[in-house]
Formats: C-alpha cells, sequence, structure tokens
C-alpha cells in the first residue's frame, strides 16, 4: 500500500513526460494539469485508506515492506503514528495546490 504511494505520482510524472516529449497533437498545459490533478487525487484516496486501516493502538510500525534484492540497496518503507499524519497533510495540500494554480 505504501509502495503505491510512491508509484502513483511517478506514473503521473512519466505520463506528463511522455506526453511532452513525444509532442502528441493537443497535448498541451490542460492536459498537463489534469494528469497531474488525477494522481494527486488517487494519491489522496490511497492515504485515506492507509489512515483508515491503521491501527492507533499499536507503536509500532505498520504497512512495513521490505524489499532487501534490489541490487545492493535494502528498501524499507513503514508509517508510524507521527508519520501517518504528514503522509496524509502532504495528499490533502497537492489536489489544493494543483487547484489554486
Amino acid at each position: 500500500m505504501l509502495l503505491l504511494l510512491l508509484i502513483v505520482p511517478l506514473l503521473g510524472i512519466f505520463t506528463i513526460s511522455a506526453g511532452l516529449s513525444l509532442e502528441l497533437k493537443g497535448f498541451n498545459q490542460g492536459h498537463v494539469k489534469s494528469i497531474a490533478l488525477t494522481t494527486s487525487i488517487i494519491n489522496l484516496l490511497l492515504s485515506l485508506m492507509v489512515f483508515i486501516l491503521f491501527d492507533f493502538s499499536s507503536n509500532l510500525f505498520q504497512f512495513v515492506q521490505e524489499y532487501h534484492e534490489i541490487s545492493s540497496y535494502e528498501f524499507y518503507l513503514g508509517v508510524d503514528g507521527l508519520s501517518i499524519y504528514f503522509v496524509l497533510l502532504t495528499t490533502i495540500i497537492m489536489p489544493i495546490v494543483l487547484l489554486s494554480n
């Protein structure tokens, strides 16, 4: 679930950059803004699901994902009681910023 919070914005970035680099006919600033807003809203919904499923009675990391076999790096994701609010705050602010721009 946390990995999706990282992958969804990356997919939006790749979609926008592919559309701009290929110079697709009719691909303009409006399309860029709509793709960015869509991906940020999807990310907001994902973070709301994480917030709803979060168990506040535990003080351990939750939604832990570990990847040890990625080249020579270790990849560790987890959310605790404090960071869940920062994830939610960030994903709430992003659509607001995109709509106000």
